[in-house]
């Protein structure tokens, strides 16, 4: 058995002194931070040996067994909550107690809003109510509350509000929202080297590339940090038919100023550059869109928002019943699969602009943990029992004649 500790020594003479020879020929590691040139080579030898395709999540994990201090990025916060809501169409006869909007928007008369903040990193239902699906989501109860101090709070668009951002801040949360699009954002008042401007006219004025630097935003002067990326032209002109349709609909043209500032992507932050760098800002925006594949397992899979009956008790009944299935669904796929993801948004992936790997594979755990529940379906969903899949009938070949083809 001496090979054993001479093919260690090999190693260790390979993994360190060797690659901290050819690391500093190369000048591999021109300023020292948390990688030398050994632990480098050991991180992607070990990890491709460990997983011949690994993702960035698990070589970030042996970097961390062999001593390299690569924080996960959600760890930053204490809560990660990640908010937004889904409307629920209902018969008509609820319209009294559950208004909709009109059918302005392609909804009906009555309609229920699914109101969800997700604490992402450790996977509760933070906050979950149900209002009436004409009510405004910024004057939805929930947005009054104030998030727990060292949080990091990611809403939709419709929950832009300076003077909630501001109460937040003043509590210790932080906050990224994103702002490219919706009325009155290019009219947005910027305070900037002691002069004030609408923010069309402000981002301008600065030079090309990226912009990342602290503002006074609003009548108040809220001072947050912005971050402007030119959009790409493609984008920029995908964002301008959205205006043009949905401008349409209420019978309007958007304005020039509007459109202009759709060749830019703006966040407004509370977050520092020592926290956060403004291409991880622009990788933990991206996590909001967990809630909406979140809503759209309860809808696929759930079938919360389809109805059996037109009969409004029914309806309701039904309704909530299905609302509780799939909370207890959440909770059942929290206990069986969520501790090995809640923290795999590694910043290794802070320049990738695709999924993360993480986020694939929490939809894989989704399906096969559906699979492993197969017999609570009928009771999560109310679709039955489940189906009988038919075995098809195996028949024996047919005999062919000698010196014939078979086709």
């Amino acid at each position: 058995m001496e090979i054993i500790p001479r093919m260690a020594a090999v190693l260790q003479g390979l993994l360190n002194i060797t690659a901290t020879e050819i690391g500093t020929r190369c000048q591999l590691i021109r300023r020292q931070r948390e990688f030398t040139a050994s632990s480098l080579l050991s991180t992607f030898v070990l990890g491709f040996l460990q997983r011949p395709k690994p993702t960035w999540d698990h070589l970030a994990l042996m970097a961390r067994q062999l001593g390299a201090r690569v924080t996960p990025l959600l760890a930053k916060f204490t809560q990660v909550l990640i908010g937004d809501s889904t409307t629920i169409n209902l018969t008509d006869a609820l319209a009294g107690r559950l208004p909709g909007c009109g059918g302005s928007h392609g909804f009906g008369q009555a309609a229920l809003k699914l109101r969800v903040i997700w604490d992402f990193l450790s996977g509760r239902l933070w906050r979950m109510t149900c209002e009436a699906g004409k009510r405004n989501d910024s004057t939805s109860p929930v947005m009054d509350e104030t998030p727990p101090a060292g949080s990091l709070s990611i809403f939709d668009l419709g929950d832009f509000s300076l003077e909630r951002f501001a109460r937040w801040q003043t509590g210790g949360g932080h906050w990224p929202p994103r702002r490219n699009r919706g009325r009155g954002i290019s009219d947005l008042l910027v305070w900037a080297d002691g002069e004030s401007s609408d923010l069309h006219a402000w981002l301008k004025t600065q030079p090309p590339g990226p912009i990342d630097r602290w503002i006074e935003v609003g009548a108040a002067r809220l001072r947050c940090r912005i971050i402007a990326l030119g959009a790409p032209a493609e984008v920029a002109a995908r964002r301008r038919q959205k205006a043009y349709d949905k401008a349409a609909k209420k019978g309007r043209q958007p304005t020039a100023r509007h459109l202009a500032t759709c060749d830019w992507t703006v966040f407004l932050t509370s977050c520092s550059e020592e926290s956060l760098t403004w291409k991880e800002v622009v990788v933990l925006y991206r996590v909001r869109w967990q809630i909406e594949l979140l809503f759209k397992l309860w809808k696929s899979h759930g079938l919360v928002d389809e109805h059996r009956s037109d009969d409004p008790v029914r309806q309701l009944v039904e309704l909530f019943a299905k609302l509780i299935a799939v909370i207890i669904q959440h909770w059942l796929l929290l206990v069986t699969c969520w501790p090995d993801d809640p923290r795999q948004f590694d910043e290794g992936v802070a320049t990738d602009p695709r999924p993360t790997a993480a986020t694939d594979r929490r939809s894989r755990r989704f399906r096969a943990t559906r699979q492993n529940l197969n017999p609570l379906e009928p009771h999560l969903a109310g679709t039955g029992p489940p189906r009988q899949t038919k075995v098809p009938t195996q028949h024996p070949p047919t005999p062919r004649k000698p010196g014939t083809a078979h086709v």
